[in-house]
C-alpha cells in the first residue's frame, strides 16, 4: 500500500522510469550531424555522406522498430476480455521461441510468457529493415488491423528514402 492508501506496484512505476530514462537516452543519437561533419575533415565527402546515412538509417529502423513492438505488445493480450490474439507477430514468436503466452491462474491472474526482449527487438528490426528497404520478405507479416496500417506507413517511408537516395532533388 502506498502512503495515500492506494494499491500500486512499485516494480511496474520502476520500469517505466527506468523506460524513460532509456529513451532519453536515444536523443542523443542526435548529434550524428556534429559528427558527420567532423568525419568530413578525415574521409571524402561521399563516404561521409554515406556513413552518415546509414547511421539515420539505422536510428529511424530502431525508433520504428520500438513502435513496432509497441503496437503488437498493446494488441496481443486484450485486457477486457482475458484473451490472447492468437493473429498477433508477437503471439506467433512466442510459439516459435518455445515460450507461449500462458494465464497463471493461482498466482497473479494475469498473463505471462512470451518472448524474451532481446529475441523481440531483433525480430521488431529484422521486420522494419525488410519492409523499409524493400516490400518484406513476408515471414513476419502484420495481421491485426494496428499493424497492417503501420507497415503501410512503413512501405511509405521505405519508398520515399529510396527516392530521397536514388534521385535526390
Amino acid at each position: 500500500m502506498g502512503r495515500d492508501g492506494k494499491n500500486w506496484n512499485h516494480q511496474a512505476v520502476t520500469q517505466g522510469i527506468s523506460s524513460l530514462f532509456s529513451s532519453l537516452k536515444v536523443i542523443r543519437l542526435l548529434r550524428l550531424g556534429r559528427v558527420a561533419r567532423k568525419l568530413d575533415h578525415y574521409i571524402e565527402y561521399g563516404a561521409a555522406v554515406l556513413v552518415l546515412l546509414v547511421c539515420v538509417f539505422g536510428l529511424a529502423a530502431h525508433w520504428l522498430a520500438c513502435i513496432w513492438f509497441s503496437i503488437g505488445d498493446y494488441e496481443v493480450i486484450d485486457e477486457e476480455t482475458n484473451y490472447v490474439r492468437m493473429d498477433s507477430w508477437l503471439y506467433i514468436l512466442a510459439e516459435s521461441v518455445g515460450n507461449p503466452y500462458r494465464f497463471n491462474v493461482s498466482g497473479s491472474g494475469k498473463w505471462e510468457g512470451g518472448p524474451n526482449k532481446d529475441s523481440v527487438y531483433i525480430t521488431s528490426l529484422y521486420f522494419t529493415m525488410t519492409s523499409l528497404t524493400s516490400i518484406g520478405f513476408g515471414n513476419i507479416a502484420p495481421t491485426t488491423d494496428g499493424e497492417k496500417i503501420f507497415a503501410v506507413a512503413m512501405m511509405m517511408i521505405g519508398c520515399e528514402w529510396s527516392r530521397f537516395i536514388f534521385h535526390p532533388m
